[in-house]
């Protein structure tokens, strides 16, 4: 394939939609090379989707445009209210976020942060600490103060994210959540088991 005679975008949406995770893969890409400004608009428009396998297909081809694609994510997620779109955002971030650094990003990821932390749907809470964790070593002290949320399963998702993060403080962290009576017990005993992993 020559870049005089680049693949349609209806056939790379068809072969995105293939059973077959290779040829998605495939499909991505040439989206990135020959359509990016055009399949990026019609794979944010599958965020929403109705069927799942859609939306998680169109979640793993945005995360390919990388650091590019960020802001826009960003911007979308703030702007609509949509459970299941913003969901899709934050999922492209945490992809996103696995594969490259989001350092350039601090002060608008930290702003989406502020806004996504607030939010009680499980779905949120459980995407949003899996970004902190992709973060890494930064996301530690957000993360250590979620572990005394009063929603327990922020706080149990949060001990279960920065266990998973190396840093030999965390464990003596943990036992102090263990060993803090005025925290829920479920929190409590998932610090310890996590102490124990």
């Amino acid at each position: 394939m020559n870049e005089d005679n680049p693949p349609s975008l209806n056939s790379l949406f068809a072969d995105l939609n293939h059973p077959n995770p290779n040829i998605n893969y495939k499909a991505s890409l040439k989206m990135i090379r020959f359509w990016p400004e055009e399949a990026s608009i019609k794979l944010i428009n599958n965020l929403d989707s109705q069927n799942v396998e859609i939306r998680r297909k169109s979640v793993k081809a945005l995360a390919l445009f990388g650091p590019d694609i960020v802001n826009q994510i960003l911007n979308l997620y703030m702007s609509k209210e949509d459970k299941i779109f913003q969901v899709s955002c934050l999922k492209v971030l945490v992809r996103i976020a696995s594969m490259y650094s989001l350092n350039n990003f601090k002060s608008e990821i930290n702003f989406l942060l502020e806004k996504a932390l607030k939010d009680d749907s499980a779905e949120v809470i459980l995407t949003v600490v899996s970004l902190l964790k992709q973060i890494g070593n930064q996301s530690i002290p957000v993360l250590k103060m979620l572990c005394r949320d009063r929603n327990v399963l922020r706080a149990k998702a949060a001990i279960t994210a920065l266990i998973e993060i190396p840093d030999p403080a965390n464990k003596d962290f943990l036992q102090s959540i263990a060993n803090d009576f005025s925290l829920d017990k479920f929190i409590r005993e998932s610090a310890t088991e996590a102490i124990n992993m």
